[in-house]
Order: C-alpha cells, then structure tokens, then sequence
C-alpha cells in the first residue's frame, strides 16, 4: 500500500500556486451559484434578495471561502479542497430543498444526529429521484478521489500553510460567535413573506447563513430571569395521589402519523366513497366524547415534538428553539408515564416502526414507559402497507396487550401507540391507488394521485381507531381513548393544495390562518364503563375548554388526566390545567384566549403567567 500510495504521489499532476489560487476562486463562485440554484425559490428570487445586500452576500460566501482555504492548507490541493468544500455545501443545500418540498421546513442541523432516520424516509422516494441523486453522490465521491491522488498544487512552504490555516481557523472562529450567533444581524435582514415560517428565512437569508445561525441559535439558553428556587419548592412539600385499579380507568393514546381533516374542505365530496373520518365523526358525536383541535409544534414533520408536548406538559417551541426535543432528553424525566407509574399505573409504548427512529429506545424508558414493542415485534412483509407497517397490525398490538394486561395485572394501564402507515412521502406511496373523492377543483393526475394516496392512508387510520373503540365498548373495565395526529402533511408541491382548495391555512395569513398551519384534530372518548366511573359531562364541563376545542398540544396530556379523574400527582399539571383556562393556546408567536380571540401582545400578567410555564417547563427538563 505504501509503494502504492508513493507511485501515484510521484505521478500527480502538478499545479502552479497562480493557477490553484484562480481555480478556488472559481469554485467559490461557482458553489455559491449552485447553492442559490438550489434553493426551493426561484433562483432570480434567491439571487435578488442576497445581492441586495452585499453584507448577506458575504456571510453565505464566507464559509466555503473559509473552507476551501482551510483543505487547501492541510493538502496543498486546490482541486481537491474545491471539491471537498462543493460536496458540502452542494449536497446540503440539496437536502435543504428536499425537505422544505417534502416537509416545508428547513433543512437545521439537528437534522445530522437523524441520518438514520433520513435514510428510511429518502428510500421510500420515487426511483427515479432516487438514482439521479444517486449518481450525484457518486459524481462527487469520483471527484474527490480523482482530484486527491492525481493532482497537487505545487509545493508551498509548511511553515506558511500552518500560518493560513491559523488565521482561517481564528477567522472563522470570530465570525461565527459575532456575525454568525448575532440575533439582532440575522432579523435585521427583510424576509419576504412570514418571518415566523422559517422556510422564508432560509430563502430570504440563504441557507449557508441560515444553518449557521441555526447552530449557534439552538443552543439551550435559560428563559429570562430563571430561578430553580420557586419550583424546587412547590414540588418538595406536593404529596402525590396513589389509585388502584378500581378508582381510576386505563388510557389509551394513539397518534396518528400525518393525521388530519383536511378532507373537510367543501370542494370535496365523498358521498360516492367512503368518508375518510367516518368513525372519528361517529365518534367525536357520542354523548362520552369531545373532540377538537390541537396546535402542535411543527408542519409536515417533527412527529416526536408533538409527542413530548402530549406527554410531558412542556411546550417544545418554548424549550428547543429548532429541532427535536427528544434529541436533549440524556436521563430520567419527570413525565406522564412516569407520574402514572409513581401513581400505580402499568405503562408500555408501541411504535411499528425501528426503535431508533427519533432515539426512542433511549428517551421511552426516560419518560416512565416500562415496556416498548416497535418494528422487531411486526415481522412479515405482508404487514407493510406504502412502505410502512399498516396500522391494522398497530391497533392489533394494542389490543392485544391491552387484554393480556387485564388479564394478567390489576393495575390500570397506561398505553401509547404511535402510528405510522400514513408517512410521507404520498407521490408514488402505493402499488395502487383506489379512487377516494370526487372534486370540483381540476386536479392534475399527479396531484389527484397524491391526494388519493394520503386520504387512503387517513382512511385506513380512521378504520382502525373505531375498530379499537368498538374492542373498548364490550369491555366492562373502564378505558379512555386518546386520538389525535402529530401534524399535517407535507406534500411534495408545498401549499399548493391549502390555496388551490381555499383551506383557510397559511404562514403568511392571519393568526388564525398561522394557528391552522399547525393544527390537527383530537379526540378524547369514554366507554360506558369509564363515562360512567369518571362522570364524564360533569368532567367536561368543568374542564371549561373554549367554544371551538382548540388547544396547544402541550395541554392534551394533562387534560386527559383531568378529565380521567386523576388528580394531585403534579403541581405543574395543575398549573398546566390552570393556565389552559385562560390560554388554551400559547405558540411562540400568539396566543389564543378562552374567549377564542386570538392575540401575538399582550399584557403583563398574561406575560407572567406564560413565563412560569416556560421557566417550570425548563426546570423539569433541564434542571431538575
């Protein structure tokens, strides 16, 4: 190997330093170039916003500037740290535009610690994007390897490389913790459209700048004017409740993966089909039900982020500025399960997906769950159903050990499915896609396909919660059944569906139209077993939810244990029930009041009562 390695070192081409300087030059340009090409927006767009102004210009040129120098320090090879620095940024900014087409949310850089999880979804894509970013990749990785053990810039004393690479490392080093960590800089830039969407940001801005930023701006920083000394206190002196079996009923949620009403749109009509929500309307009518909207964390993606809010209390966009929550969870976390595990409670987890999928294997038993069944126990491939294990076999699980449980232990349970049949992405998702909807909207055959494919999958997912609800009404146990979905989906053309079939949803909108961005339906039904033990409609009542159900994802959970009669296990979820009284929806931008006027100012009491959430919220996740 070693006289391998000097035969190809003595026949490389040599390359005057003149020539190499032009060549990183050049490549600087051109990687730029073809980052702005990229971008999800028109590149005249991109190009205008960027060149309006030479300072936003110059921090998205100054990283792969300051990269190219660095390699070529370290190699004294300008063509291959020109192509090193391109694979880079190129092939980032690619995936930049993937997602915001699939997702419409940027690319961040929590996004590196889920390869894993990119992985799974990138193989469910079109084969034939498939191999053109397959042969891009392997373009690339030629490149690289041609340019390294073939050519060299001609030799340039160490002593001066070792200079260049200090003083590009100490540049960089003071432009990322000035210019690039600077919060007053990035929102000076104008942002075209809604500057609370960050797809706009990034388009604005441009990515390079923007993911920098975002690596400086995710930091976890401690809300203003925290002290631990408040929630130390009030959680010393609190005497948790124990139940037994007998006073309490066992719960059940089920998240559905993309989950929506957007079938509810008057340009549909179903009455030649089946009506994809036809048992979660059946049973959101039940005297034993309510049923409504929550306003979750992300847009077309960010599943675990809703997760963590349903079943801790504590509001992800307050804590984690970008990224995912579960990504910060390292050690035991005071959380629902948990709670109900100190309570007596019995508690399992079940995901048909792998275990790593958003660290869960790590964070479940962090957050209380005894037991947790994903993919290894769903084996055959008859179960998967558009690439994903169809959700038949999820609430087949869930019964299943729902009734070895009670047949086995006097506990209560606690059980917690996530769904996942209905991932995206949907162009392309089935072998055959059956006919679900008529439209008097004309649709193209890839956009009525991509429509069929989604309802087909909310369909199925609907199918399967009245099947479990009708398991539950047989039983004499008490059960409460918790549904509700994680996001809407991200399709594959943007917002084009939301503004060509007039939904009422949009970034740029009101804060209403902003709220509807993020909302999906919940519902919460009693058997007539638990309706009767809880005393349901006197339960509703006082919970005082406001006229249009609507609630931020963070208060599902302790709603539920409202409404199940389990009281005094947690002087936050007493708060939290306190303050979903007064502001049933609290996002990072607006809030909306229990009279459902929506508001983004507002006084300072209001203020004080958001910020103890936020400081209690950091207390137990971070603190405590």
């Amino acid at each position: 190997m070693r006289k391998f390695l000097q035969a190809v070192n003595s026949k490389k081409l040599e390359i005057p330093v003149g020539i190499s300087v032009l060549i990183m030059i050049a490549a600087i340009i051109t990687i730029n170039i073809a980052v702005i090409m990229a971008d999800p927006s028109s590149f005249k767009t991109s190009f205008k916003l960027m060149t309006d102004s030479k300072l936003l210009l110059l921090l998205n040129v100054f990283p792969s500037a300051l990269m190219i120098i660095f390699v070529f320090s370290a190699t004294n090879n300008a063509l291959f740290s020109s192509a090193l620095t391109g694979a880079v940024f190129i092939i980032g900014s690619v995936v930049n535009r993937e997602k915001v087409v699939l997702r419409q949310d940027p690319f961040i850089p929590s996004d590196l610690s889920l390869f894993s999880e990119a992985f799974g979804i990138v193989k469910n894509f079109p084969p034939d994007k498939l191999i053109i970013y397959s042969f891009i990749i392997a373009v690339f990785l030629a490149v690289l390897v041609i340019t390294f053990l073939f050519f060299k810039t001609k030799k340039i004393r160490i002593s001066i490389r070792v200079i260049i690479a200090a003083i590009t490392v100490l540049l960089s080093a003071v432009l990322n913790f000035t210019a690039y960590s600077s919060d007053s800089l990035y929102d000076s830039f104008p942002v075209e459209g809604n500057i609370y969407f960050d797809v706009n940001q990034y388009s604005s801005k441009g990515f390079v700048y923007s993911f920098i930023y975002k690596l400086n701006s995710m930091r976890i920083e401690k809300p203003a004017g925290y002290s631990n000394s408040y929630f130390i206190a009030a959680e010393e002196d609190y005497e948790i409740e124990q139940y037994g079996s007998e006073e309490v009923p066992h719960i059940i949620m089920v998240m559905g993966e993309a989950f929506s009403d957007l079938s509810e749109n008057s340009h549909f009509d179903f009455s030649h089909y089946t009506d994809p929500m036809e048992n979660f309307k059946r049973l959101a009518s039940s005297e034993n039900a309510v049923s409504g909207h929550i306003v979750v964390p992300n847009f077309g993606g960010g599943t675990s982020n809703t997760e963590f809010d349903v079943l801790t209390g504590y509001p992800t966009k307050f804590l984690v500025k970008d990224g995912i929550s579960y990504n910060y969870i390292r050690t035991s976390l005071d959380a629902i399960p948990s709670r109900l595990l100190q309570t007596g409670y019995s508690t399992l987890a079940i995901h048909p997906g792998f275990s790593w999928f958003y660290n869960r294997s790590n964070v479940y038993p962090y957050m209380g769950f005894e037991n947790f069944i994903h993919l290894s126990s769903f084996q055959g491939e008859e179960k998967y159903k558009g690439g994903y294990i169809a959700d038949k076999y999820a609430i087949d699980s869930i019964i299943e050990n729902f009734q070895s449980h009670i047949e086995n232990s006097d506990n209560p349970l606690f059980e917690f499915c996530v769904t996942i049949e209905n991932h995206g992405p949907y162009d392309e998702k089935y072998n055959e896609v059956d006919k679900m909807f008529d439209c008097d909207v004309e649709l193209t055959q890839s956009q009525e396909t991509l429509l069929n494919s989604y309802f087909m999958g909310i369909k199925d997912n609907d199918y399967e919660i009245g099947r479990l609800a009708d398991y539950l009404s047989e039983l004499d146990e008490p059960v409460i059944l918790v549904f509700f979905g994680d996001h809407l989906p991200g399709f594959s053309n943007g917002m084009e569906f939301f503004e060509l079939l007039d939904y009422n949803i949009n970034p740029n909108g009101s804060i209403e139209e902003q709220m509807n961005v993020y909302s999906t339906p919940f519902l919460i039904w009693e058997n007539d077993a638990a309706a009767e033990h809880t005393n349901f409609a006197e339960k509703i009542e006082n919970a005082a939810l406001p006229e249009n159900n609507r609630l931020s994802a963070n208060y599902l959970g302790t709603l539920t244990l409202e409404l199940a009669g389990i009281d005094n296990i947690s002087p936050f979820y007493d708060y939290s029930n306190e303050l979903r009284r007064k502001m049933p929806v609290i996002t990072d931008s607006s809030v909306m009041f229990s009279d459902c006027k929506y508001a983004n100012e507002i006084d300072d009491s209001f203020k004080a009562d958001i910020n103890l959430l936020i400081q209690w919220s950091y207390y137990k996740v971070f603190d405590s």
